[in-house]
């Protein structure tokens, strides 16, 4: 399985150049929401013991760079799940499956999550945060989400018998969906859920005014 190492050296890059050197297959806008994920501003300083994580180019997931690799089962899921994802949003007109429509931009889209084993179960959500290496967002408010999707997609998804996203989503445990929002116009979002091999899920980047 093909990885890459998400250090600020790369991701500093426009995002143009990124996926070119990449070689990622996708549009920008998951390039775009790398960058601010794991980007820190310059007034912060980086930690001594910092481990950038890993990016998982056949499945376009993010995960730490010390867990278990991804069996092959775990990497065919998340290559379908940010697949339909991406193509709800899009038939949605909105960018992101997780951010859904209460993002006010489409210039961000859905990646997938890897995790491994522990307890990312509900009012764990710092310990997702933690594991995934997002020191830009340690500070965070978490806004926990009463669904897995907006109210309008969830009408619509789940009236809908042959929903790709609804399915795959079916396949998770103690799936559970939340927002992290900073004191910018940023906020990341999250859905994680457990398989037999491991948590995973979905997350990308929404933005308010």
């Amino acid at each position: 399985m093909t990885t890459v190492k998400l250090d600020s050296h790369i991701l500093e890059k426009d995002a143009g150049t990124i996926a070119e050197q990449l070689n990622i297959q996708s549009q920008q806008a998951t390039v775009r929401t790398l960058q601010v994920l794991f980007l820190r501003s310059k007034a912060q300083l980086e930690p001594i013991h910092y481990n950038p994580p890993i990016f998982l180019l056949q499945s376009s997931s993010i995960a730490p760079s010390y867990t278990d690799v991804a069996p092959q089962d775990v990497t065919d899921y998340l290559e379908k799940l940010v697949r339909a994802a991406q193509q709800a949003a899009e038939s949605h007109y909105c960018g992101s499956f997780v951010a859904g429509q209460t993002s006010e931009s489409d210039e961000f889209a859905d990646i997938g999550v890897w995790l491994g084993e522990g307890n990312y179960r509900r009012n764990h959500e710092k310990d997702i945060l933690d594991k995934l290496g997002l020191i830009a967002w340690a500070d965070a408010e978490i806004d926990q989400m009463d669904g897995l999707y907006d109210k309008k997609l969830k009408v619509e998804l789940e009236s809908s018998e042959e929903s790709a996203i609804g399915k795959l989503l079916d396949s998770l445990e103690d799936c559970h969906r939340f927002f992290a929002r900073r004191q910018d116009s940023y906020f990341a979002c999250f859905l994680v859920g457990r398989l037999k091999a491991g948590w995973c899920g979905l997350a990308s980047i929404g933005v308010t005014s």
